[in-house]
């Protein structure tokens, strides 16, 4: 009898314990709200490397974009900013899109991208839509490459309204 009571309590202390435990995603995610960016990172990166989550690898790209911080890349933060955005992510769109943007002297494509991901982020994120980046980004264009971005968005649209809105 004394074994049983012992070992339903070692069970609930198990149980309490874990519940109370904080995950490093958990972590991640309350250092990034307090803008502890680098500490977001440490937390995040795993989960941004080996799961789907969108919500990961945007702070991750965010991070990675983030000059003024010691793991900035832009490489690195197009690649999860972009994975983001296909999974549906409207802050990582927004960011992609200004990361393009700033491209848009090396080329127009750039620029047409830029466009792309903003409408995108506007059309599936109601926070991104007050952005008036897209009318600047369209005043930088031509009527083709407004149409050639359209199309794009077109294409892009049909693949992203297959899949929830990763939040």
């Amino acid at each position: 009898m004394k074994l049983l009571r012992y070992l339903i309590l070692i069970g609930v202390i198990s149980a309490i314990s874990l519940t109370a435990q904080v995950t490093d995603f958990q972590r991640g995610l309350e250092a990034f709200n307090v803008k502890n960016y680098e500490k977001a990172f440490t937390h995040l990166e795993k989960y941004a490397l080996d799961s789907n989550d969108c919500v990961s690898q945007y702070i991750v790209g965010y991070c990675y974009a983030d000059t003024s911080l010691s793991m900035a890349n832009d490489s690195l933060a197009e690649y999860y900013l972009l994975k983001a955005s296909e999974l549906k992510y409207g802050r990582a769109m927004g960011r992609l899109s200004v990361i393009y943007f700033g491209k848009q002297s090396y080329d127009k494509y750039w620029t047409i991208q830029a466009l792309v991901w903003a409408e995108l982020a506007a059309y599936y994120d109601p926070i991104q839509s007050v952005n008036s980046r897209r009318q600047i980004i369209r005043e930088s264009l031509d009527v083709e490459e407004i149409k050639r971005a359209e199309a794009i968005i077109a294409e892009k649209k049909k693949i992203l309204d297959q899949i929830e809105i990763c939040m």
